[in-house]
């Protein structure tokens, strides 16, 4: 069963942008079916919306698992080439760019769709001659 989940724009005051929130978002739904049970836990809460990521952040248990995390991906950015880290962060401008192009998209479609409300067939509100 799918689980109901927050969307992008929960998260655009951390990630400053569209995209950037795009992409927490996925990272959040990676960690939710991760095997760490911790992380696992605090993602689902975030995505559901019953904790705010910097809730969870500033939780005890949730904050050693994301460190550990985070430690354990400076050792392995540490332990790159030159050459390695410059792929990594093409591959991560990649995922920025194809998060953009999704919300790009979506948004397009949002305004196909109202476009063709407006076109043809009735308004979705009428009263007394008046239409939204």
């Amino acid at each position: 069963m799918e689980r109901p989940e927050v969307g992008d724009e929960e998260f655009l005051d951390i990630a400053k942008d569209p995209a950037r929130a795009r992409a927490l978002r996925k990272s959040l739904q990676r960690l939710a079916d991760s095997r760490d049970e911790t992380l696992r836990e605090m993602a689902r809460e975030v995505l559901a919306g019953r904790l705010g990521l910097r809730q969870a952040a500033r939780n005890g248990a949730y904050r050693e698992a994301l460190s550990e995390g985070a430690r354990a991906g400076m050792r392995a950015c540490d332990r790159m080439s030159v050459e390695e880290r410059q792929a990594a962060e093409a591959e991560g401008r990649r995922q920025l760019d194809e998060c953009q192009i999704e919300i790009d998209r979506e948004r397009a479609e949002r305004q196909g769709e109202r476009a063709r409300g407006r076109k043809g067939g009735e308004a979705p509100h009428e009263s007394r001659g008046w239409r939204l």
